[in-house]
């Protein structure tokens, strides 16, 4: 009997840790001409991890703040909480958060779900449209946000990426403007990153 607990506390842990954490194959959007800075900017050994990058900013700010989420090809996850301000005068400001290794594998589902979903599929053409028709024919109706916050999003490996940025998209989500179903794919996927984040 002390045999078989012995057996299942050394089997069951190297299950669970030997799931595939292999990074999926995902369809670019371009490719850099250099190597992304992430890798120095987070101080990364594994130079072909994948980066989640989720940011905002806006003219309160002075800058952006982002959340970084690292998928290694070890299947480690890691994360960070990076300030960049918009002044040479300001310094960087990177905070590693610790996740959990029974909590991988929420990070890894998320970013399978997201690609087997082409969640990571947005016209990004559409993402920032300020006008719609107005109710008289003829006419344009606008939309001006003076302290709104930008929304930033960035997938990369290497020097493949994947980015997308919108001004202050739910306004524009809740006012109706064109681009709307666009502009509301790019919260969720956002918004699912964050979630993590915040459970784990």
């Amino acid at each position: 009997m002390i045999k078989v607990i012995v057996y299942l506390l050394i089997l069951v842990p190297l299950i669970s840790f030997s799931q595939n954490w292999q990074i999926p194959e995902i369809d670019w959007e371009g490719k850099t001409e250099t190597e992304n800075n992430y890798i120095e900017l987070l101080k990364l050994k594994d130079r072909n991890s994948l980066i989640v990058k989720i940011g905002y900013s806006s003219y309160w700010t002075k800058g952006q703040n982002s959340e970084f989420i690292v998928y290694q090809n070890d299947g480690k996850v890691k994360r960070s909480i990076v300030y960049q301000p918009n002044s040479t005068e300001f310094k960087t400001k990177v905070e590693r958060k610790r996740i959990k290794k029974k909590h991988y594998e929420y990070y890894w589902n998320y970013l399978r779900q997201c690609i087997t979903g082409n969640k990571l599929k947005i016209d990004k053409s559409k993402l920032n449209i300020t006008e719609k028709k107005g109710k008289e024919e003829g006419t344009v109706q606008s939309m001006s946000i003076s302290d709104g916050a930008n929304y930033h999003f960035q997938i990369c490996q290497g020097k493949n990426y994947i980015a997308y940025g919108s001004y202050e998209p739910k306004v524009y989500i809740e006012n109706e403007y064109p681009g709307s179903e666009e502009r509301q794919k790019l919260v969720n996927l956002m918004n699912g990153f964050e979630r993590l984040t915040e459970k784990y």
